[in-house]
Parts: C-alpha cells; sequence; structure tokens
C-alpha cells in the first residue's frame, strides 16, 4: 500500500488494542476503486491490499469513506474526505463533518469532477477523565460502524443508514405518534432505489459551497471494554453479507486471518462482490 505523508503525535501509553485493515475493488462494473480510508496515522485508496495487524495507543481514528459510484470520479470525493481527516488529525483538531466540508472544497476541483460524493464512517478514540477508553462514533450516508462486546456471538449496528428506506421509516413511525425503533433501519438486502443515499460529501468546482451545508452526520460515544470489538466498515461489506454471518472474534483471533475470510464471503456471496469493500476491525485489549 502507498502511504501518505501524516505523522500524529501519540500519546506516551502503552497499546491498548490491535487494529487490520482489508479493502479491495471487487467486481465493481465501473472498474474503479472508490473506497478510501484511514488508518491510525496515514489514508490510503488502494485496488486491493490488507494490513498487518498493527498496535493501537490512544488517541486513534479509524475511518472509511466510499465514493457514490452515480460519478465516475467519485474516488477523488472520498480521497479528498480521508486527507481532510488526517490534515485534521495531524493538527489535532476536532474532526466534524462542518470541518471537513470546509477542507473539501477549499480545494478547486475540475468541473468534471463537480457532484461526486461520498459517505464517512469514523471512530476516534481516547481516555475521558476517569480513564475510560471512549469510543466517538461518526457517520454520513451508508457506511457503517459494527460493535461486538466481549463474549457476545453477534454484531451490533451503531450507524442509522442516510437513506430514503430510512426517512420512510421514520416518516411512518411519525404519522403513527410514535417513534421508530433502532431494529426497523438498515434492513438487510442488497441495494435497491430505496437505498439512495440523502446524506454525503460532494465535491464542487466553483466557490457555491461557501453558501452550502455540510451534509448532516450523526456522531455517539460509547464506553469499551476489554476484550470489545469494533468494525468500521463500507456498504460493499454489508450489504453483500450481514453482520449475522460474520464470525465470532475472540482474543485469540487473528485479526488479518479474519477480514480475509470477510472478503472471500463476499466474493462467495449472491451479489458475487458487485461493490468495492473496506473494512476496519479493532480489538481492545
Amino acid at each position: 500500500m502507498n502511504i501518505s505523508s501524516n505523522n500524529h503525535a501519540a500519546q506516551n501509553m502503552l497499546p491498548t488494542a490491535q487494529a487490520c485493515a482489508i479493502t479491495f475493488q471487487g467486481n465493481a462494473s465501473n472498474n474503479l476503486q472508490q473506497d478510501a480510508f484511514f488508518f491510525l496515522d496515514n489514508w490510503y485508496q488502494e485496488d486491493l491490499g490488507v494490513m498487518t495487524v498493527t498496535s493501537v495507543e490512544l488517541p486513534f481514528c479509524l475511518a472509511v469513506s466510499d465514493g457514490v459510484a452515480s460519478s465516475n470520479h467519485s474516488q477523488h470525493c472520498s480521497k479528498a474526505v480521508v486527507k481532510a481527516i488526517s490534515r485534521l488529525w495531524s493538527e489535532q483538531k476536532s474532526i466534524r463533518s462542518e470541518g471537513l466540508h470546509q477542507l473539501i472544497n477549499k480545494t478547486k476541483h475540475s468541473s468534471k469532477r463537480h457532484g461526486a460524493a461520498a459517505t464517512l464512517a469514523m471512530i476516534v478514540g481516547e481516555l475521558d477523565s476517569i480513564g475510560t477508553i471512549e469510543a466517538t462514533i461518526t457517520h454520513v450516508g451508508d457506511s457503517r460502524v459494527y460493535w461486538l462486546t466481549k463474549d457476545a456471538s453477534q454484531w451490533q449496528c451503531l450507524t442509522r443508514d442516510h437513506n430514503l428506506l430510512n426517512e420512510l421509516i421514520d416518516q411512518q413511525a411519525q404519522e403513527q405518534g410514535r417513534y421508530a425503533e433502532f431494529a426497523d433501519y438498515n434492513r438487510e438486502g442488497m441495494a435497491g432505489s430505496l437505498y439512495i443515499i440523502t446524506e454525503c460529501f460532494a465535491l464542487t468546482s466553483d466557490d457555491s459551497y461557501t453558501s452550502s451545508e455540510a451534509p448532516e452526520s450523526m456522531s455517539r460515544t460509547i464506553d469499551v471494554n476489554s476484550g470489545d470489538c469494533m468494525l468500521v466498515c463500507t456498504d460493499g461489506i454489508h450489504d453483500l453479507v450481514p453482520s449475522h454471518e460474520w464470525q465470532p472474534v475472540s482474543a485469540e483471533t487473528d485479526l488479518q486471518h479474519w477480514l480475509i475470510t470477510l472478503k472471500n464471503q463476499v466474493y462467495d456471496s449472491e451479489g458475487n462482490a458487485y461493490d468495492n469493500g473496506t473494512a476496519i476491525l479493532v480489538r481492545f485489549d
């Protein structure tokens, strides 16, 4: 994998987790790799790659960005997203959708890239005031973050996709005078018209971004414990292999092998890896 030049001053702490990432172009019909990701201190955009398992110190940042395939230039948007994360992270600044939106579009892009779009799913891990590890999850679009608590057998999705189907679910619940249950969201099945993304980052080729709004993002913070695992992934993973089909993860699990197995499941699925796929797996010690 090619590594961008970026250094982040890590705290003098013992490693608190192990992390590994995998990315692949798959059988995308446009023959493009439109996924990009940020892993600890560097951003990547590769056709195929499996990282070595890496020790993680606090604070850390892990993120994936998926170029929306409606544009054949969306790989430039996903790359811009992770490059913006890299800059903010290296400057030890808060990473929010507003700041990413500004950085992405301060660069003047060629007119042919106008409207190229991308999603985001990100974890930032740090210590709180009492020494507990907190994971702040931020997402835009349909890239997701999953959580597997120690000794659990099923992964739990922590993010609600920004798509038309989930908006309709919210609308129906509102009409019935109730709140939608989280279990109603993110219904399984390969992408269709109801899965159209309603929030994303987008490139502009002029100064129109100064009057445009940043995409709506959702954030939440959870406490993580020893033995917990988290996975950040693009829809090329979760659309084709639902989380209930993922293998369990224990303290003895080889994270690299686990991700390779997941990639093979994507290729063996009914969808036959019709999209790019990227996943980052982190296990807390």
